[in-house]
């Protein structure tokens, strides 16, 4: 972004005036000066042509971005780096949110253009719509099983039987894999 964030907003086009030869025929060599002085100092302050196609292009790029609140965040996150209010702040006084929420819309908006800006179709940009802070808890469906007793455990009793499977009982595979041990062995010992 363009360093906006510094100087205080322009209220009206400023056009600069351009004095003639007749209206600077009365002035000393210190006049002289000061005007050209001027002149140099207001091209130096004023917006340059390059300025104001980032700032269109930012534009572009914001409109990408669904959410409200992630806009906001992201442009008050890079109006910090360029000088302005600290982030920290403007969550927790303009914004009333806490800053990581901050960081965490500012990431949002910032995957939401890079997705658009991509074009993949296998990036799902509409992901982040639905990953606010969530009203309920995460385990507040698994209260119903808390207090149930586990039948499928695997420390449970009745969970491994004979009689549920009987081709668990073979164990032809295992004599099979000792025997093989033991030639490696008797191989490695000649």
């Amino acid at each position: 972004m363009p360093d906006t964030a510094r100087p205080a907003r322009l209220k009206a086009q400023a056009m600069p005036y351009v004095h003639d030869f007749d209206d600077m025929l009365g002035w000393g060599t210190d006049r002289l000066i000061e005007e050209r002085q001027a002149f140099w100092d207001a091209r130096s302050t004023r917006m340059q042509t390059k300025d104001v196609a980032i700032w269109e292009e930012c534009m572009n790029l914001i409109v990408l971005v669904s959410r409200e609140r992630d806009r906001r965040c992201l442009w008050a996150w890079s109006r910090s780096k360029a000088g302005g209010m600290p982030f920290n702040r403007w969550c927790k006084d303009i914004e009333h949110i806490h800053r990581n929420y901050g960081n965490e819309c500012r990431r949002r908006a910032s995957t939401e253009i890079t997705a658009h800006l991509l074009r993949n179709a296998l990036i799902d940009i509409h992901n982040s719509e639905n990953s606010a802070l969530q009203d309920t808890p995460e385990i507040g469906d698994k209260s119903a099983n808390i207090g149930e007793t586990r039948t499928y455990s695997w420390m449970a009793p009745d969970a491994f039987t004979r009689e549920m499977q009987p081709e668990a009982q073979d164990f032809t595979w295992a004599n099979l894999q000792n025997e093989r041990r033991r030639q490696r062995q008797a191989r490695k010992a000649a």
